[in-house]
């Protein structure tokens, strides 16, 4: 039985770490073109969306219901959405901010957490490396926008985790009260069984280090003047030395 940190998982993320940065190299050393980026994250994307498409065709094989198909987990809903994003969106869309965050958080913490992974005496089980695989490809165009210059994180677009986060508990709350799943979206239960990791603390913690993200960010990547944490200390010196007068 395949376990957290067995050796096919440890295996597993060997191979995909080693496939994801040599990738990821190469990509940044040859393709110089828009079209070629493009068209390397469009099939990225599709290869995705492929994954995922497997993994809830194996869910609806073995539960047999139509709306099996739909993912009730943060995970497979942003896997879902996710290349879909990167497909259509633009690069500074809040939309893709939000989906390509929400993937790498997840993706990360199911690459090194699949709790799933036990579910079958093989980890070649349909709904085991579907799942695996759908995860680990949305970790690797997460870094694929970037190289490529697809996606421009902004603090700008910040009030998009806020947005996207309601989006998601209110898909949930239908998934529920609706389609009548016992639980959708970790409203009811963890992420992993007997911790606090629920959807309040979750949902903070997410926005705490979403933030300290973009501030660490934008210190590397844009001027001090463009700098989201500059201006607001600008605006916040500016009031205070108005009220003194």
């Amino acid at each position: 039985m395949p376990k957290i940190f067995g050796i096919e998982h440890i295996i597993f993320m060997l191979i995909s770490i080693v496939v994801m940065v040599t990738a990821l190299i190469l990509i940044s050393k040859f393709a110089k073109k828009e079209r070629t980026k493009r068209v390397l994250v469009v099939t990225c994307a599709l290869i995705q969306l492929t994954l995922i498409i497997w993994n809830r065709l194996s869910v609806m094989e073995y539960r047999g219901g139509l709306f099996d198909f739909l993912p009730t987990t943060f995970c497979g809903t942003t896997s879902l959405l996710f290349p879909l994003a990167m497909i259509f969106c633009k690069k500074d869309s809040k939309m893709l901010q939000f989906l390509a965050s929400c993937m790498l958080l997840g993706g990360i913490l199911t690459f090194f957490y699949p709790d799933f992974i036990g579910q079958s005496s093989s980890v070649f089980y349909d709904k085991t490396m579907s799942g695996l695989l759908h995860h680990t490809m949305g970790v690797f165009n997460f870094f694929l926008i970037c190289v490529t210059g697809n996606f421009k994180p902004s603090m700008k677009n910040w009030s998009s985790l806020i947005f996207g986060l309601c989006a998601f508990m209110t898909y949930g709350i239908f998934m529920i009260s609706i389609v009548g799943k016992s639980d959708a979206m970790y409203i009811y239960s963890p992420l992993i069984e007997g911790t606090i990791f629920n959807w309040p603390f979750v949902g903070a913690l997410f926005i705490i280090l979403y933030t300290i993200a973009l501030i660490i960010y934008e210190q590397f990547t844009l001027k001090k003047e463009d700098r989201w944490a500059y201006k607001t200390y600008a605006k916040i010196k500016e009031k205070i030395e108005k009220n003194k007068k």
